[in-house]
């Protein structure tokens, strides 16, 4: 006959929450757990890989600068200043306003259709990704003044160059961005995620671009505009934050590189 101690040895452990823990729970839970976090572990790792490089957008929105160049309205608002040391290229900023908006309207009135621009000190604060840069206008009159003709008189020429045709007909494979957020409101400022942000600074005139990535992951920025010269903001519109190919016409404007796309061929990868 079997007696009680035996039968109470071959027993399952009962856990009860103020004694120690069956020492048959903790050779089962130890594995256990150890396995879940590992697990837990990879999933994270493998979710971190899988992310998009968020870049190196940069915005010091903390430092308001005083630059003085020539601003142009066609085919975005744009801002030529003297290069950083003489002799050096001029630089161009793209302009934009607070919020989600672009600085064409502003700066429309003060070029006022004049192909050679017009004299302008600004004051605002600077957002640069790569080799693209942008100014965030304060607002009101502090944030563009017409220079008078003796100040004007001391800028450098910043007239642009004959654009170079670097294609006559090309196809490019990238994601179709907001500059602003991109080159360093957001971050991210791009992927899906940032989609529907990116379409409100689109509508509001924020410039596109397609930003493109090499096997390195290497970025090129390319400022989008319709084949007659036009803002595209419009035509790209229904692709803002997808993975396209866009064919056109592909331009280098000193130091912008200008995609003119026929807006009838672009689609979506």
């Amino acid at each position: 006959m079997t007696d009680r101690s035996t039968l109470a040895s071959n027993a399952d452990a009962f856990f009860i929450g103020w004694e120690a823990t069956p020492s048959s729970y903790v050779r089962f839970i130890k594995p256990v757990s150890f396995a879940l976090i590992l697990g837990a572990l990879a999933v994270g790792a493998v979710l971190a890989l899988s992310q998009s490089d968020s870049g190196a957008g940069q915005w010091d929105n903390s430092n308001v600068v005083t630059l003085r160049g020539l601003a142009f309205a066609k085919p975005y608002a744009m801002l030529r200043i003297p290069g950083e040391e003489p002799g050096k290229s001029p630089r161009t900023y793209l302009l934009v306003e607070d919020g989600k908006f672009g600085a064409l309207p502003r700066v429309a009135r003060f070029v006022q259709d004049r192909p050679d621009g017009a004299p302008v000190e600004v004051n605002g604060t600077v957002l640069h990704r790569g080799d693209r840069w942008m100014l965030a206008l304060e607002e009101g009159d502090r944030g563009m003044r017409r220079l008078p003709e003796e100040e004007a008189k001391k800028l450098p020429d910043l007239c642009w160059s004959a654009p170079k045709v670097l294609a006559e007909s090309v196809t490019l494979h990238g994601e179709i961005i907001d500059s602003k957020c991109y080159l360093g409101a957001m971050s991210p400022g791009g992927g899906k995620t940032h989609k529907a942000c990116a379409m409100r600074c689109i509508a509001g005139g924020v410039p596109p671009m397609l930003v493109t990535r090499n096997a390195a992951k290497r970025e090129r920025f390319f400022l989008l505009v319709t084949t007659d010269g036009r803002g595209a903001n419009e035509a790209v519109f229904p692709y803002v934050g997808d993975q396209v190919q866009v064919h056109g016409r592909l331009e280098l404007h000193d130091d912008l590189l200008v995609f003119l796309t026929n807006t009838e061929r672009i689609s979506r990868q």
